[in-house]
């Protein structure tokens, strides 16, 4: 203890003073090294692996060492001790001995020359132990037989040949082959043609002259065709794959293979494709259609992540370039994935029922450099009804495939595709015309699908149950000219996709749609011909054919959603909850139709929002002015018996209504931002987009460890249009119940001030069909000052005067109007000079003032005959032209149609509410949020992205309002004289 004590504090002791001294010095202190590498070593030196240096051997007793990383004793020595470092302890030998082949003995070698103590002369082995190890006196060469040669170290001999043929030494000489260990006669050997080595690749002007098949494939011909040798055998099966698997003549690798597998037995007695020792490279002409509706893999696969059942166990049997087997291996880990990542992300594409999609680039000079040419065999393990593992047989579409220079696998019908099953994954060695030189061209599978389609029996899905699956390959081809010094880079994607049979839901899908369809075309029609009574028109013109095709895409905008959603909203539920998987989501070429029943049904709701943009904008409005003058202004400088004049009416009542009125034009019953920032908070804050992904999870958190599908278009469309519509019932219910009744009634508030302004409004949004709004005051004149209009209110109040209703005691103020033909006429003669006043105004602007003073005094007089007129006829004062009063059928209230023809006297229905909204936006709500929201599900179809389709949909809603307001104010502003500076 003493001793270590004392050791301790010298070491102590040591390490200050270094510090003290050498540590000073840090600024002296050099960090890099002298180039150095065991090359650069002399014949004394062995390369030190720490210190990147050469260091200096024993110069008496020891040399450098085969590999230069260590020293080695020198043939008169042995060696005493090695201890892995640079300690190495050598022993001199007796004279007359020296080291024996593995250096730790020395044995004596007089009957040899010095030469022959060293090393044996070729052909011949050092004996120097026997065969239970125990040194010999002295050493000797001996003589391997003619069957065997010396090993690596010249210290046994081995078996020189495995497979000797005809040959009866070691040595193959010409004119015979060795191939493979094995000596091929020349006799045995098929002469090569012209176009035996060639290989076709698109890139490359003209075929060029394989190395690897000239080398390798006449030796395989031969040996598996005369020994069926099994890696020869493997070797010709993969230059046959090489080839794309069409043979292009009788002397190449194709050719051969299918001649010698026609020779042999089936290894299984039911396939005939499979000959024994030779692998499994095709199947049959026009068998694709039978074997990819087989029904025999029995595994019921299932959603439910716990299930044994939930993956796809696929195996790879693997085959190197020469046809060495290298094992069965299973897929996981990226095995046949060219695009690398973490485990557990490459692992989830075989997660049944999950569309996995992945995609990467990757540089030439990888695909020449760091990839070795593989050949799989895929298969698919499954328990049989005995309980047993077995393996199914997993078939391959080659795209690059030809026949006579047909691609016959890209045709869309199965029964003429040319089904495999050997694949690869880079080529780099059929390019080569050297051994020496890189390929002149690569291939490479630029995309790999794994299509599983599920079982069907009469047209209904076998839960869980699978037809056998399919692997989808095109390889595309780079040649190393342009590609490789330029670095390349090249993209290779991977998908599992799932299909099932839909001819049933698409059936189901037309079928909702041709019905509905008919009944939305009927439903044209009905409202067509409603149009044409209120229009006053007696026969079907153009205009009415013009309307008939609004109508009917209005309904069918309506149709469309509302299938498209009730579709979607199904493969949502179901898909996500499923526990058997007997639903998939359709496959990009599937969901074609739905992209375009939802383009259809956009374009439909955006004629119809465009129709009723119009529609409105051009109907005829004009503000009844109840008021009359209540006396005369006599001036105090007339006469005594003068009259004066009669006593103006003040505008300021017309112009405050004709204000609300153009407020009202820009509201609507649901707010555009809130509805759209809460379709983002849930979307992406609380995270309902992740309903949408193609996995059947119904995970609203993603985990980040986890592998989760991308997104399907179809149930992002399901996901935004349930939450859409349910932001909008909360809107609506929230105004309608609450807002409403308790904070403000915009639509009602704008009746009363109707009344209290004594100024009704009548709108015409056809030629004979309009909405009126009784706003007569009780008391006969509202242009009053403040504590006669109290007064007003509070005899209103106390039941002291009569109701606000056109009917005497009554409070109905808002009517639906279906005016007779005599009331447009007489309305089209006062109304006429109006609008041509109007125009000649716009015409004349910039000219003198007088003539435009004129044309202004002629509409005010027109303005006038038409009050004075509409007041008559309100109050029964014309005698050809009159009304009455009614409520509408219940059929005419659900259809919103007349069944009747106004021929003497005018309809004015009693409403029940405020039906004149319907000549604003506030009436349309429903038609303006589907709209919206097929804007808005139309743009994520688009880009994908929710935030984008949110800041699109409130742009185009506020745009489509601004355009509302703006053709509307000054649509007012013509109608009914009020200068549109006064409209706020």
């Amino acid at each position: 203890m003493a001793a270590r004590g004392s050791l301790s504090l010298f070491s102590w002791i040591r390490f200050v003073f270094l510090s003290c001294c050498c540590f000073k010095q840090i600024d002296g202190v050099t960090y890099s090294i002298q180039y150095e590498t065991p090359t650069t070593c002399g014949a004394s030196q062995y390369y030190d692996i720490a210190g990147l240096v050469c260091r200096d051997c024993d110069s008496v007793s020891q040399t450098q060492s085969s590999d230069g990383l260590s020293c080695s004793c020198k043939s008169t020595y042995k060696t005493s001790s090695v201890e892995g470092g640079p300690s190495l302890t050598c022993e001199a030998c007796p004279a007359g001995q020296v080291s024996t082949l593995d250096g730790w003995n020395c044995i004596y070698c007089d009957t040899l020359v010095q030469s022959q103590c060293e090393a044996c002369p070729s052909g011949l082995i050092g004996a120097e132990y026997s065969i239970t190890g125990v040194l010999q006196s002295n050493k000797t060469c001996v003589q391997c037989d003619a069957f065997s040669l010396p090993n690596a170290d010249r210290t046994q001999c081995e078996r020189c040949l495995r497979y000797l043929g005809t040959s009866d030494t070691c040595l193959c000489s010409s004119p015979n082959t060795l191939f493979n260990d094995l000596c091929l006669l020349s006799t045995e050997l098929k002469q090569p043609r012209e176009d035996t080595y060639r290989v076709t690749f698109e890139v490359l002007d003209s075929p060029l002259v394989s190395t690897f098949f000239s080398e390798n494939l006449l030796g395989a011909e031969a040996a598996c065709n005369i020994y069926q040798n099994l890696l020869a055998c493997q070797l010709l099966g993969n230059l046959c794959v090489l080839l794309n698997y069409y043979p292009n003549s009788q002397s190449d690798a194709c050719f051969f293979f299918e001649e010698i597998r026609f020779g042999l037995s089936p290894i299984l007695a039911d396939n005939i494709d499979w000959a024994m020792t030779m692998p499994w490279l095709k199947y049959s002409i026009d068998t694709a259609d039978r074997i990819l509706t087989e029904t025999a893999i029995p595994t019921k696969f299932s959603a439910d992540p716990l299930s044994t059942d939930s993956k796809l166990k696929l195996f790879v049997a693997q085959y190197g370039a020469n046809g060495d087997y290298r094992g069965l291996v299973s897929v996981n880990g990226g095995v046949i994935q060219l695009c690398k990542d973490t485990v557990s992300e490459m692992d989830a594409a075989y997660t049944f029922a999950m569309t996995y999609t992945t995609s990467c680039k990757l540089t030439a000079q990888d695909l020449w450099n760091n990839y070795e040419t593989t050949f799989y065999d895929m298969y698919l393990q499954y328990t049989n009804d005995a309980g047993e593992e077995a393996l199914y047989a997993i078939p391959v579409l080659l795209d690059n495939y030809q026949d006579d220079e047909a691609f016959l696998n890209r045709r869309s019908a199965n029964t003429n595709w040319q089904l495999t099953r050997r694949f690869f994954l880079v080529d780099n060695i059929s390019g080569k015309e050297s051994t020496t030189a890189p390929a002149k061209v690569v291939r490479y599978a630029s995309s790999i699908e794994i299509l599983v389609t599920m079982q069907q029996l009469d047209g209904e899905t076998r839960e869980g149950k699978i037809h056998p699956p399919l692997l989808k390959i095109t390889y595309t081809e780079l040649a190393y000219e342009n590609n490789y010094d330029d670095n390349t880079e090249v993209t290779v994607d991977f998908r599992v996709t799932y299909e099932m049979n839909r001819d049933y839901g698409e059936y189901a899908l037309s079928t909702s749609l041709g019905i509905l369809s008919g009944v939305g075309i009927v439903w044209g029609l009905v409202r067509s011909n409603a149009w044409r009574r209120r229009a006053g028109l007696i026969y079907i013109d153009v205009k009415t054919m013009f309307k008939f095709v609004f109508f009917t895409f209005a309904a069918l905008g309506n149709v469309f959603f509302i299938v498209l959603f009730s579709a979607t909203l199904y493969w949502l539920t179901f898909f996500k909850l499923q526990g058997l998987v007997y639903l998939v989501l359709p496959t990009k070429r599937q969901e074609e139709s739905f992209i375009w029943y939802l383009c259809f049904a956009f374009a439909f709701k955006g004629l119809e929002v465009l129709h009723l943009l119009v529609y409105q904008c051009l109907s005829d409005i004009f503000l009844i002015d109840w008021e009359r003058s209540r006396g005369r202004v006599v001036q105090s400088n007339d006469a005594g018996g003068a009259k004066g004049n009669v006593a103006p009416v003040s505008i300021w009542r017309t112009y405050f209504v004709a204000n609300e009125w153009n407020e009202l034009q820009e509201m609507r019953r649901s707010n555009i931002f809130f509805q759209m920032a809460a379709m983002l908070f849930f979307l992406e804050v609380v995270g309902f987009k992740n309903l949408a992904t193609t996995d059947p999870r119904s995970d609203v958190y993603i985990n980040p460890d986890v592998y989760y599908g991308g997104y399907s278009r179809v149930l992002r469309f399901a996901v935004a249009a349930g939450i859409y519509l349910l932001l909008s019932l909360l809107q609506w219910v929230f105004f309608s119940f609450i807002y409403e009744r308790f904070v403000e009634d915009s639509m009602r508030n704008f009746v009363d001030l109707c009344s209290m302004a004594n100024v009704s409004v009548f709108v015409l949004s056809d030629s004979n069909y309009g909405y009126y709004i009784h706003g007569r005051s009780v008391h006969g004149f509202a242009d009053t000052d403040m504590k006669e209009m109290r007064d007003q209110l509070k005899r209103e109040e106390d039941n002291l005067c009569g109701q606000r209703g056109l009917l005497p005691n009554s409070e109905q103020q808002t009517f639906e109007m279906l005016l007779p033909q005599k009331f447009r006429e007489q309305y089209n003669t006062i109304i006429q000079p109006l609008d041509s006043a109007a125009a000649r105004i716009d015409g004349s602007r910039g000219r003198p003032d007088s003539g435009r003073n004129a044309q202004a005094d002629k509409m005010i007089q027109a303005y006038q005959t038409m009050n004075r007129f509409l007041a008559a006829f309100l109050d029964h004062g014309i005698r050809d032209i009159d009304y009455v009063v009614k409520d509408k059928l219940l059929l005419e209230q659900i259809f919103d149609i007349e069944f009747y023809d106004p021929i003497d006297k005018g309809f004015f229905y009693n409403d029940g509410g405020h039906s004149f909204d319907n000549s604003l936006f506030y009436g349309h709500e429903s038609t303006l949020q589907i709209f919206e929201l097929l804007l808005f599900c139309l743009v994520d179809l688009m880009f994908t992205n929710y935030v984008l389709a949110a800041i699109i949909t409130y742009l185009g809603s506020i745009l489509m309002m601004k355009i509302r307001a703006g053709v509307g104010r000054a649509n007012l502003a013509k109608k009914t004289l009020v200068d549109e500076r006064f409209l706020i």
